[in-house]
């Protein structure tokens, strides 16, 4: 599941820019200016490349594929290294072929987020981040611009990319925890940009066939919540909800609540879940690399507050859930 959310974090770009962004236009001047031309660039341009990705102490390599076209993008990311693991994607459906537990999961694509999860106005982070050009560098012999993007609290975490100054593609990528310290990294070890991409090498080379297929529940199976039972009294500075829906977290379980926020940058997911009688208690701290999540039981109820941000923000978060009065 890190690997997948790995990929949503790579593949996210802003819808408004689709297809309308041009890599010979001026070059920027600022930091905003850098960040939003290599939104455009990840969504709106032809690429084939491989990446490493650290993460957990560990470096695997990936292939992807990215076609944009008229009819909207479509999107092929294989692991080099490991399990033969693939994603597709296109403006409708994400389908993932597991092969380690013969499975395939289908989903449907969510809407574009600016990359990765930056709002369209930059400005909006101001009073939570510090966006900072820094100067340039070199990867994999190509020139670089590195913006910097630095939380001014404890309670998310920092962003560097590396952004090449000829099409503005994002060559390198850091996440930083609040010491500085990069807890994942990403950086293309070859990239061909602009040619023509081949039908072929957007198709699976894993059929799924004989798998287990499974399809994440479609909208009419996660209503919406227009009057909650549940708040959220304590928030970092600057989150804000932007979905709220009840949806069936595990087989044969009742809905759950699913509140989700974001300050721009960062997202949180809340879930509350009526407890099952033979349901085992997930409390306190849990972690994969980035990822952080903490459970706690109110009641009847299980709360679990997962999101890429430090260990304080989801333990503070859902110390502060409770019953609506």
């Amino acid at each position: 599941m890190k690997w997948l959310l790995f990929v949503s974090l790579l593949l996210s770009g802003p819808a408004s820019l689709q297809l309308a962004f041009a890599s010979d236009g001026p070059a920027p001047n600022n930091a905003r200016q850098w960040l939003d031309s290599m939104s455009g660039a990840l969504q709106a341009l032809n690429y084939d490349g491989t990446f490493v990705y650290l993460h957990d102490g560990k470096l695997e390599a990936m292939r992807i594929v990215h076609e944009a076209t008229p009819g909207g993008e479509k999107e092929r990311l294989i692991a080099l290294t490991g399990s033969a693991r693939e994603v597709l994607r296109d403006e409708k459906v994400v389908t993932c072929i597991m092969p380690d537990n013969k499975s395939v999961m289908v989903g449907q694509s969510r809407p574009r987020q600016p990359f990765p999860e930056v709002p369209e106005d930059l400005g909006s982070l101001s009073p939570y981040y510090q966006l900072r050009d820094t100067g340039e560098d070199r990867i994999a012999g190509l020139m670089t611009r590195v913006i910097d993007i630095t939380p001014r609290d404890q309670y998310r975490y920092g962003y560097r990319f590396w952004v090449d100054t000829t099409n503005f593609m994002l060559l390198k990528f850091e996440l930083k925890d609040v010491d500085g310290t990069a807890i994942e990294q990403v950086m293309f070890t070859d990239l061909k940009v602009g040619e023509r991409i081949s039908p072929a090498t957007l198709e699976p080379s894993l059929t799924g066939e004989g798998y287990n297929w499974f399809r994440q529940e479609g909208g009419g199976d996660a209503p919406a919540v227009t009057s909650s039972a549940w708040t959220v009294a304590l928030l970092p500075a600057g989150f804000k909800m932007t979905d709220s829906q009840r949806r069936r977290v595990r087989q044969g379980g009742e809905h759950a609540e699913h509140m989700v926020f974001t300050d721009g940058l960062a997202t949180v997911s809340v879930y509350v879940e009526k407890m099952q009688a033979n349901q085992k208690e997930f409390t306190g701290l849990s972690n994969r690399g980035a990822m952080n999540a903490y459970g706690a039981v109110l009641g009847d109820h299980q709360v679990t507050v997962v999101g890429e941000v430090p260990a304080a923000t989801v333990q503070s978060v859902a110390h502060s859930v409770s019953r609506r009065q």
